[in-house]
């Protein structure tokens, strides 16, 4: 009796191991090339976290130094029963606050267009430093709006209407995200 045949020649072998090496080749050239993207969406939800958490605490703060801190009660730049109250300021920056978490109104975090590191913003206390945006910078920039004719256009300070805080965040790969709002006063 024959034996029957099973298996593949040497040839076959090696024509086989040819090809799955070059298929190996061309998946893995496609794969390294998307590597670098597919870390980008991941930066730009942690940007936009940021953003959200600066928003957040920026609109949180009186309007002005001059408005009333405790319950907004009396606004800059208005009269009361015939008094009126200190007019809003004329410049925006920190007024002598140690850090960000002692800001106490909106044009406080204006950073005079330079980029600061992220986390000098999101500092809690003083002497606690939190490295959760390690690598991310930000410049926010204050300036005055008047929307009380529904145009939104920008007013010379004192401007005793509203703010427009534009936020940049610089992504560590060096790309920037823009965010505005606005905070009236009321």
């Amino acid at each position: 009796m024959r034996s029957l045949k099973c298996g593949f020649t040497l040839i076959e072998l090696i024509v086989g191991i040819v090809l799955l090496a070059v298929a190996l080749t061309g998946i893995l050239g496609l794969l390294i090339n998307q590597a670098p993207q597919a870390v980008d969406p991941v930066q730009q939800v942690r940007a936009a976290q940021l953003a959200q958490r600066l928003s957040g605490e920026i609109l949180q703060k009186s309007f002005d130094e001059h408005s009333d801190h405790n319950g907004g009660r009396y606004r800059c730049g208005e009269q009361v029963a015939g008094v009126t109250i200190s007019s809003c300021s004329t410049s925006y920056g920190p007024d002598g606050e140690p850090a960000s978490y002692a800001y106490n109104d909106v044009d406080d975090f204006d950073t005079a267009g330079s980029w600061v590191d992220a986390n000098t913003l999101t500092q809690t206390a003083e002497g606690v430093s939190s490295e959760e945006y390690r690598n991310y910078q930000v410049k926010i920039t204050v300036s005055g709006a008047d929307f009380s004719d529904g145009t939104f256009k920008s007013c010379a300070a004192p401007c005793s209407v509203g703010k427009r805080i534009d936020l940049q965040i610089k992504l560590p790969d060096e790309s920037v995200l823009d965010f505005s709002f606005y905070r009236g006063n009321y």
